[in-house]
């Protein structure tokens, strides 16, 4: 699930931004958040651990909270690729003390907003290669594929279990095993993913981990769970 924030206390301008990120990315999975201040942009991700992907921030004259916005984001959201939307080029030289991947003028928003995201998703494919992205203790994390295990969803929590430890999210599996992620896990109960290729082995109730962990297999998913195993073992 790709996570966009957008911060712009023009509302009108907030509604044609979202409509045209819409627009481009209208064949991936996404989830666009609007906020009309910064402070309740940071109060989500702080209070409410939301980690967004990339950022689309309004400057406005000389810059002013748009840029402190995405300093904050930096130190906070280090993964989150950052897009500035100015009405004119005053701030310009300001952005470069944030790391940033474009400043688009808004009258040129229709024509810019195509390469500003390629070049967002593109440094986010590189900077993360495959793994998830979670909020933990207040800052964005990046757990590789290679050391992940499996995902337990555990109530309205999901305990992500791996080599170095546990951590929590409190979004579904579903959300985020999404894209390439999702076809290195194999589901094995309601509650329970796996990552194939920590499998050591197969039992009727149970896949053996290569660290010696049980992970349950019930009776529902165990065609499946079989299925998905043979053929990541072919």
């Amino acid at each position: 699930m790709l996570r966009i924030a957008i911060y712009d206390d023009t509302t009108p301008h907030a509604r044609e931004l979202a409509e045209l990120i819409d627009r481009e990315l209208s064949s991936r999975r996404r989830e666009l958040e609007g906020f009309p201040s910064p402070d309740e942009l940071l109060r989500y991700i702080t209070s409410g651990g939301y980690a967004p992907d990339i950022a689309f921030l309004g400057v406005g004259a000389g810059g002013g909270r748009g840029i402190e916005l995405g300093a904050k984001l930096n130190a906070l959201v280090p993964a989150c690729r950052i897009i500035f939307v100015s009405d004119t080029l005053d701030a310009v030289r300001d952005v470069y003390c944030v790391e940033h991947i474009w400043y688009i003028l808004r009258s040129e928003l229709s024509a810019r907003i195509t390469p500003a995201l390629e070049k967002a998703l593109s440094s986010l494919e590189a900077k993360r290669g495959t793994g998830l992205v979670i909020r933990a203790k207040g800052r964005a994390v990046f757990l590789p594929l290679g050391e992940l295990l499996y995902l337990e969803r555990d109530l309205r929590r999901t305990l992500i279990h791996t080599e170095s430890g546990e951590y929590v999210s409190s979004e579904r599996p579903c959300q985020l095993l999404g894209g390439e992620l999702e076809r290195c896990f194999v589901r094995s109960h309601r509650s329970y993913w796996v990552n194939k290729s920590k499998i050591s082995e197969m039992e009727s109730d149970a896949f053996i981990l290569r660290n010696g962990q049980r992970v349950p297999i019930s009776r529902g998913w165990r065609a499946a769970a079989r299925a998905a195993f043979l053929a990541s073992e072919s």
